[in-house]
């Protein structure tokens, strides 16, 4: 029989019942999804665990896949304005394309006027209409590796460690032309990726070009520019008509394992490769800066992976603690020690201390501060970059070089008009 006392008594019980799962909620951490690339697991899991045990009110749900995969998922799924993923990485220069579609939540409000700490070029690559855009996680530069035993066989002298004395691309090339030995199949000079704009375009920037329009939109008279096809001239003769470089070597693994192997004298490349070297006991070798062209400026490129805050998230509180625990020196200085790319705060680099003593790493930290370039800024990142990759290569093989860099300025323009307003 149903009574007012039965039924206060019932009401008492769903209320309890009611009030239960509100305090089991409250000690259940809220779980975000983290799109990240699949570097192998002891490089990056270490961190996230890292994360997890300093901010246990935060589980992360990783959704690991490679580089290319991981972007093109993303083009997916923010165009489709999911909220997943809550936060992801970003390559730094698509941070343009992806704030201009809305797919980023600016980090202004949550850092304020704090972000002194980052080097300039991490700032720069992050940062899209006066807003920081994405957080740079870490950051990349390049240094001239030298083969010693190379450099003595052939009688040539090695370039010189301080950036004030780095060697310009006619001195690179002079000695390259010693250093080739086809017979030997030894080459003088090889890039980590000969192809793509990261190196490549450093080339016309130490000439003086500027590689598109200040609103990121136009090609034509940029990337057809006289200094423009003046640089690529010399990066042609490299392979054409002195010999001294590798035609076709497109894969950085490949190009890696050729200096490892002692089949080139001097190899441009990133600070990644360092731990391949240096697992070769028999490979003697030295690290230089970057050369620039004689009568420009020296010019270095960087720009790595960013993190970026989806809008949609619905765990918004979640993401901003996890957005700044990535922005201390210590979370920094640790994945350093994972994956020892260039740390982006000024503070790690004193945090990390003889980590960060070896004489390469002292190039690479004067580039930061002082030539360090970010990759051009614009919305259509992903288009100037596949019809660069693709210009680069067939003047790699001997293409026109004004027709080409004219076609590519054609073709650049067509795909960047839909970015206008």
């Amino acid at each position: 029989m149903v009574t007012r006392r039965n039924l206060l008594k019932s009401g008492v019980a769903l209320g309890g019942m009611v009030a239960m799962p509100s305090i089991l909620r409250a000690q259940t951490p809220t779980t975000i999804d983290l799109m990240c690339t699949s570097w192998p697991e002891a490089q990056q899991i270490p961190m996230w665990d890292y994360f997890q045990e300093k901010h246990p009110g935060v589980k992360l749900k990783l959704e690991r896949l490679p580089a290319a995969q991981m972007i093109s998922t993303l083009e997916v799924r923010l165009q489709a304005r999911n909220a997943l993923p809550d936060v992801f990485f970003v390559d730094g220069p698509l941070t343009p394309s992806y704030a201009v579609r809305g797919h980023l939540t600016p980090l202004d409000q949550i850092f304020g006027n704090d972000l002194s700490r980052y080097t300039k070029a991490s700032l720069g690559q992050g940062t899209y209409g006066g807003k920081l855009m994405s957080l740079p996680l870490f950051s990349s530069s390049n240094v001239l590796f030298i083969n010693e035993e190379l450099f003595a066989k052939a009688g040539v002298t090695p370039p010189s460690a301080d950036p004030a004395k780095r060697w310009t691309w006619e001195e690179t090339l002079e000695a390259a032309r010693k250093l080739t030995n086809a017979d030997a199949g030894i080459w003088g000079l090889t890039f980590e990726v000969a192809d793509q704009c990261y190196q490549a375009i450093t080339f016309p920037q130490s000439k003086g070009a500027q590689v598109i329009s200040d609103d990121g939109l136009k090609a034509t008279g940029f990337v057809d520019s006289p200094k423009f096809i003046e640089s690529m001239q010399f990066y042609q003769d490299l392979y054409v008509k002195h010999k001294v470089s590798p035609p076709g070597v497109f894969d950085n693994n490949l190009a890696t394992e050729m200096f490892a192997g002692g089949r080139a004298a001097m190899f441009l490349s990133s600070t990644q490769v360092i731990s391949t070297f240096q697992a070769r006991p028999n490979l003697k070798w030295a690290t230089a800066p970057m050369p620039y062209f004689a009568g420009g400026k020296a010019v270095t490129p960087t720009g790595s992976w960013h993190l970026g805050f989806n809008p949609r998230s619905l765990h918004k509180e979640a993401v901003t603690t996890f957005i700044k625990a990535a922005a201390e020196p210590e979370f920094v200085a640790k994945f350093f020690k994972l994956r020892p790319n260039p740390p982006v705060l000024n503070e790690s680099w004193n945090i990390l201390g003889a980590d960060l003593s070896a004489p390469y790493w002292q190039i690479v930290k004067y580039e930061m501060n002082n030539t360090a370039t970010p990759r051009p800024l614009t919305p259509g990142w992903l288009e100037y970059d596949s019809v660069m990759k693709v210009a680069f290569r067939e003047i790699q093989g001997g293409a026109d070089i004004p027709a080409r860099l004219k076609k590519a300025a054609q073709d650049l323009d067509r795909e960047l008009a839909k970015y206008k307003a």
